[in-house]
Formats: C-alpha cells, sequence, structure tokens
C-alpha cells in the first residue's frame, strides 16, 4: 500500500503562520481532550517527562515524512504493506476514538447516539465536498479550542484543588514512562498535512515546511505541558487516570460548573473537526490502495473512475461497525499508538534509505533515530497490544498480497 508520495516543489500562497495553524488545527483535538488521561494511567506525575520523548519523536517524523520518501519504492513492497496497514488501522482507531469522546463531552447521558451523529455527519459531509479544510477554517477552529484550553488552564491552576479520596491508588510510576510517551505521541498526529499534504489540500513551498516543523512541536509541546500540569494540580494522577472527560471533570472540580459549557463546546468543535480529517485521511489511503489493485475489485474501479463519495461511505461503515466492538478507550488509544508508530518506523527507515543515496549526513541521523525511538516506544506499550497489532499488520498485509496477486 502506498503511504507517501513522491516528493512535490509545489508554489504555494500559505506563509509560515497559515503553516502552523494548519499544523496545530490538526492536533488539538483528541490529545487535550482525552489522551492525558491513559498517558496518565500508569505514568501518573511522569507523563510529563514522556511528553518531550513524544515530541522528539513526533520531531523527527515529521522532518522525515516533510522528504515525501516512498516505503513502497524504498523498501518493497511488503514494508509498504506493513506501513500502509498499520497507518489505516491507527487511523481507523482514532476515528472510534473521537466519536465516542465527542459522544462523552457533548452528550453525557446519550454517549452511543452522539458518537453515530457526529460520524454520520463527518462521513456526508466528507462524501458530499462540504466539509473542506482550509487556513481560514483552521484559524477559526484552532482559536476556539486554544481559548477553551486557555480558560481551562487557568481555571484548574487558580483554584486550590480538593482533598483526594484516600481509597484512590497511587498510579505514579516511572517505569511507564515510554508508555505514556507513545500514547502522547498520538497528541501530535495530523502533522502530515503539513509535511506531505495530499493534492486536494492547502500547499506550501518545501522550506516553509522545514522552518513550520519546530515551531509547531515546540508550541504543541508547551500547550499539552501547561495542560497536563493543570488537569494534575486539579484532579491528581489518580483522578486523572479515570476520567473519561478530563478537561470537563477538572473545571468541575475547580468550582467552575459554568464552563462547563464552553468546555463542552470546544471539545466538540475539537474533536468534530479530527474526526473529518482522519476519515478523509482514511479515504485518501483506500483511494492509493485502490491505485495499487489492493482493494476489493469493485471498490477499485470506483475509486480509479474518480468517485470518492462511495469510498467516504465504505470508510464511514467500516468506522461505524467498529464504534460498538469498542471496549474501552485506552484500549483503542494503545491500538492506535503502536500500529501509527510501526508506520512511521518504516517511514523515518524509508527516508533513511534515500538520504543514504543522496549523502545528506545530518538528516539521514534524524531519520535514524526517528526510526530507533519509534520502535522503542512501540516496544513500550502492554504485550497484549504489541500482539494484536502484530496479528492485523499480518492480516492486512496477506489480504493485499491475495487481492492483489503479487506476493513481491
Amino acid at each position: 500500500m502506498r503511504v507517501l508520495e513522491p516528493r512535490q516543489h509545489a508554489n504555494t500562497k500559505t506563509r509560515l503562520p497559515g503553516v502552523v495553524v494548519l499544523g496545530l488545527g490538526a492536533m488539538i483535538g483528541l490529545g487535550p481532550f482525552l489522551l492525558l488521561a491513559p498517558a496518565a494511567a500508569g505514568a501518573g506525575m511522569w507523563l510529563l517527562a514522556g511528553l518531550p520523548i513524544a515530541a522528539l519523536a513526533a520531531l523527527c517524523a515529521m522532518y522525515s515524512t516533510s522528504e515525501r520518501s516512498s516505503i513502497r519504492e524504498h523498501m518493497g513492497r511488503w514494508p509498504g504493506r506493513v506501513a500502509g496497514t498499520g497507518r489505516f488501522v491507527a487511523l481507523g482507531c482514532l476515528a472510534v476514538v473521537l466519536a465516542a469522546t465527542f459522544g462523552q463531552y457533548v452528550a453525557p447521558e446519550q454517549p452511543r447516539v452522539a458518537a453515530f451523529a457526529v460520524l454520520a455527519v463527518a462521513v456526508i459531509g466528507n462524501a458530499s465536498g462540504v466539509l473542506r479544510w482550509r487556513t481560514g477554517l483552521a484559524w477559526l477552529i484552532g482559536g476556539v479550542v486554544l481559548v477553551v484550553l486557555v480558560l481551562v488552564i487557568a481555571a484548574c491552576l487558580a483554584v486550590p484543588p480538593p482533598p483526594a479520596p484516600s481509597a484512590l491508588p497511587s498510579s505514579s510510576d516511572p517505569r511507564s514512562l515510554m508508555t505514556a510517551a507513545a500514547i502522547l505521541f498520538l497528541g501530535f498526529a495530523g502533522f502530515e498535512r503539513v509535511t506531505a499534504p495530499a493534492k486536494d489540500e492547502p500547499q506550501h513551498g518545501w522550506r516553509t515546511t522545514r522552518r513550520s516543523i519546530p515551531v509547531i512541536v515546540a508550541s504543541a509541546t508547551v500547550l499539552y505541558g501547561a495542560l497536563a500540569i493543570a488537569l494534575l494540580h486539579q484532579l491528581g494522577p489518580a483522578r486523572l487516570a479515570l476520567s473519561p472527560t478530563p478537561l470537563r471533570d477538572a473545571v468541575i472540580a475547580a468550582d467552575g460548573a459554568v464552563m462547563v459549557p464552553f468546555v463542552e463546546f470546544g471539545a466538540g468543535v475539537g474533536l468534530a473537526s479530527c474526526l473529518v480529517l482522519v476519515l478523509a485521511a482514511m479515504r485518501r489511503m483506500v483511494v492509493e490502495a485502490a491505485i495499487e489493485r489492493e482493494v476489493a475489485t469493485s471498490l477499485a474501479t470506483i475509486a480509479r473512475a474518480g468517485r470518492t463519495w462511495p469510498v467516504d461511505l465504505v470508510v464511514g461503515g467500516f468506522v461505524a461497525l467498529a464504534l460498538p466492538l469498542l471496549g474501552t478507550t485506552t484500549d483503542a488509544v494503545h491500538l492506535a499508538a503502536c500500529c501509527v508508530l510501526v508506520h512511521y518506523a518504516f517511514a523515518n527507515a524509508a527516508t533513511r534509505v534515500e538520504l543514504v543515496e543522496q549523502e545528506r549526513t545530518w538528516p539521514m541521523r534524524t531519520a535514524c533515530f526517528g526510526l530507533g525511538i519509534s520502535v522503542m516506544l512501540a516496544m513500550s506499550l502492554p504485550p497484549m497490544t504489541l500482539l494484536t497489532t502484530l496479528g492485523v499488520l499480518a492480516a492486512g498485509s496477506c489480504a493485499g498480497a491475495l487481492i492483489s496477486h503479487r506476493w513481491r
């Protein structure tokens, strides 16, 4: 499955501030509203130390993907299939978690109904072409979410925390530091909208992209760090780990119940916009697989004819079927983190191979370091997650080989 397209040096009108906003707008959906809770489940206060590790892994992955190196071209058909399967499964898990978290924030009395409703709206919007992510929309969504996050941080830090129930066990464990970093890596997902945008997305120059990468990573890291400090201050590690809606629970604990509607609105905007982006990315992956003839013949025929709305419906149906099967959001987050880290391990490896041929030493070392840290973070996840990841990667790769009748 082809994951990255060859490098395109396209001219663009998108300047550095717009590129930064596009990147941050694609990131600050799931990360602020959910990921800090599963990251705190084992690491507790140590999640703060895991954040810079996740940021470093994201930085390497962003530089590598900005090279637009093709995994299939530089590493072969099977690595391309494995990486593509990993990314598709990760996106599917993220879509399920985004919809489920939307339901928990927006309609806690009927979370499943709200989850299916936002999924249906996102699918219809993508299929009809109504929902198009542009720089102006990114500024609007990013501004709304940022204002909500700043208000939450201020409220949590301004009010002394309530006494923690003595029955709650301590959950801080430095041995889970790398696991927390693997989970928090998902908080930086979405950066390929900047480093490797699709043809129907805002384009920008390669130099602008390279300059925006450290700004995006630093901004997201500071925002996540401040939010983590605020939530840990107000809820404590144990209560944060148990919360399905940590931002809402934190403002309630800080005697800020009046802010709950604002938090729910910000969560709805951030989570729904990221869900649209994830579903669009899944559609593009199916279309690319159709070009390689590695999906069902009928779907491949539709995709190669240029009609993408049936693919949107198929992708939405896939997520809708997976939504009722969601055991816990933590399990889905673990699987998404492991699969996406596998994908970026291959992406870093492909970039390293290309840069060796070009004799570009320091970018090659960055890609090599990114490969190593991606593998380390993936291996830090629970053993059952690793086994599940191995199973889905093997199944997806073999399915592509069977459909295309190309094993090498």
